[in-house]
């Protein structure tokens, strides 16, 4: 007899085949393409940058570990049913172009039959169709199965798809995308601009950290802004715009089944601002690289429009300035994504070996030759992005030949005699001035006029509008707890030159990390004894802050009387003592008391 779920399924696919014929669509027929042009594709990625983050920080990974060296794509459409995204084996993209199953092509249930990205949409659930189930007699060498996204406000804002050649999609397959669905979920849940706390939930403390926990988001006093679906079945009740504290205190003291949950509580990193560069509104998160710099976000966005152009971009900016970061996340957005990224220091390839390093050579060009011979570093990049790092430091010699590989787009490795094709991009980047250097007969005219199609210039530290956001960014990479850095050390790091910029400070602040561990708050004395010498005095020494007079005036005992008084009332209790709900529980957790 068959099962409820079975009978389920048999209903959705039944009412979808009768869609298909009432569409005018015939199994043996090739469906019409609906294909965005390359523009319109890139508007929508760029609506959707948010969701394409996080599908690629927190799904693409398990992906590829699950489905290496398989015969399978990981997909993401939009709410209309278009693909924006893909990843996966390149030699399976290629035949699955052969069915339009790609970028910029629509695939709702009207246009292209049965299957599991428009289904997903129409009945807004998880959908596996395996091979024959889908209408279209060519689609069925495939299977897939694929999951809605939905946005903290409960919005469909995309589709997630996992698809194989292969016939049978098991259940594991399905759960799997359901898996990855609540990552992304919960990854974008994180990312609401007020969100300052986020509370895990769960019956036991082994699931917390499984991607199956609840989850609460919070603002600063407390109130809970969004949640997934997992926490509201868990507290068993409606929960957005109550306290945190309460929902808490509720669960701890009721007689619910499971009769506790155990929470973990953690602040978020504050949500990126919104910036304005040249007269036009701009979303910094589209660029990972600053947190509200005008000046990073307009190299950012020119540069966004010019990679998947054959155009050079040139990077200028002290050494330590992040170039190398800024490019490596500017091939992740191009449409080279797939292919490689090679880097370059031209300023430390050894000067005997140049040529057959960037150029590579044939067996037995020379005495000690390989004897297959090797492509060079140019050929590796070929389809990709090929990033000349400290151009300013290459010989003259392998400039000229350099030159005659961005003119003709070939490589004459060294000891042959034909030239090879090679299709790149290039991208070059340099700390010196290379006007001056050319002005010296240094570097070679021409080779600058053909790198700087488009010249894009990153700030010191010193002068980033973002310095105490990126201060605080980094040294949360190297905390396993929140640690709050104190007025006085704020103020002069903010005052300091920084004449190693950004690796200076991550070198510094990962050090600092560790000598703070056990500890709530970064001090100068946190700090490697040389660098804190050259930090410059504080401009208001001698005023401490609010919130510390606060507790120097509460830490006899007043803090906790407070909080017992009050039943452990969060809330409450920094109210009445004047200070942020974020410096009490730092204080009670160095009290010894877990919240």
């Amino acid at each position: 007899m068959p099962t409820l779920a079975s009978r389920i399924e048999t209903d959705w696919l039944s009412e979808s085949w009768n869609r298909c014929q009432m569409a005018g669509l015939r199994e043996s027929q090739r469906p019409d393409n609906i294909r965005l042009e390359n523009t319109q594709l890139d508007e929508r990625r760029s609506n959707a940058a948010d969701l394409i983050a996080a599908v690629e920080h927190m799904a693409l990974p398990l992906f590829n570990q699950v489905f290496a060296g398989t015969n399978s794509r990981l997909l993401l459409g939009d709410t209309e049913g278009i693909i924006i995204q893909s990843w996966g084996q390149s030699r399976f993209e290629q035949r699955l172009t052969g069915i339009a199953l790609e970028s910029g092509v629509c695939w709702q249930e009207g246009l292209k039959g049965t299957n599991a990205i428009g289904n997903a949409l129409t009945e807004k659930q998880f959908i596996t169709v395996v091979g024959d189930q889908h209408f279209i007699r060519q689609h069925r060498f495939i299977s897939c199965s694929a999951g809605p996204v939905f946005s903290s406000s409960g919005e469909l804002i995309g589709v997630l798809d996992i698809t194989s050649e292969q016939q049978v999609h098991s259940e594991q397959t399905r759960l799997f995308v359901q898996h990855m669905v609540q990552l992304v979920e919960n990854t974008l849940l994180c990312h609401l601009p007020e969100a300052s706390l986020r509370i895990d939930l769960a019956c036991d403390q082994s699931l917390l950290q499984t991607g199956w926990q609840g989850i609460l988001v919070a603002n600063e006093q407390g109130q809970v802004l969004a949640h997934n679906r997992i926490a509201e079945r868990l507290l068993g009740q409606r929960v957005s715009g109550r306290q945190v504290d309460e929902l808490v205190a509720e669960s701890r003291r009721g007689t619910r089944n499971p009769p506790s949950l155990v929470f973990h509580k953690q602040v978020l990193q504050p949500a990126r601002r919104q910036t304005r560069v040249a007269g036009h509104s701009l979303l910094s998160p589209s660029c990972p690289l600053h947190f509200g710099d005008d000046r990073v976000e307009l190299a950012w966005q020119q540069a966004c429009k010019l990679v998947d152009k054959d155009i050079s971009l040139l990077v200028l900016g002290e050494t330590g300035v992040g170039k190398g970061a800024f490019v490596k996340q500017l091939h992740r957005h191009s449409a080279r994504r797939h292919a490689p990224l090679v880097s370059i220091n031209c300023g430390a390839l050894p000067q005997n070996l140049i040529e057959s390093e960037l150029f590579g050579y044939v067996p037995g060009a020379f005495t000690g030759a390989s004897r297959q011979g090797q492509p060079g570093r140019i050929r590796q990049a070929d389809q990709g992005i090929l990033f000349l790092d400290e151009i300013a430091d290459m010989p003259l010699s392998a400039q000229t030949r350099l030159l005659h590989v961005l003119q003709d787009k070939e490589v004459i490795p060294v000891g042959a005699t034909q030239p090879v094709k090679v299709d790149i991009r290039i991208i070059a980047a340099t700390h010196k001035d290379l006007t001056k250097a050319v002005a010296e007969g240094q570097f070679r005219e021409d080779l600058y006029y053909r790198l700087n199609g488009l010249i894009l210039s990153l700030p010191p530290l010193r002068e980033r509008q973002d310095k105490a956001e990126l201060i605080e960014a980094i040294l949360l990479q190297y905390c396993d707890a929140p640690l709050q850095i104190c007025p006085e050390l704020s103020d002069r790091l903010a005052g300091y030159h920084w004449p190693g910029n950004i690796r200076e400070l991550d070198n510094m602040l990962k050090v600092a990390a560790v000598l703070a561990e056990g500890d709530t708050v970064l001090t100068l004395a946190h700090l490697p004894q040389h660098f804190a010498a050259q930090l410059p005095a504080a401009t208001h020494a001698g005023q401490p802050s609010k919130d510390l007079k606060k507790l120097e005036a509460t830490i006899s005992g007043t803090l906790l009387e407070t909080y017992q008084a009050n039943q452990g009332n969060i809330s409450r209790t920094a109210k009445i003592l004047g200070i942020s709900r974020n410096t009490l529980y730092r204080r009670l957790r160095k009290l010894g008391i877990q919240v």
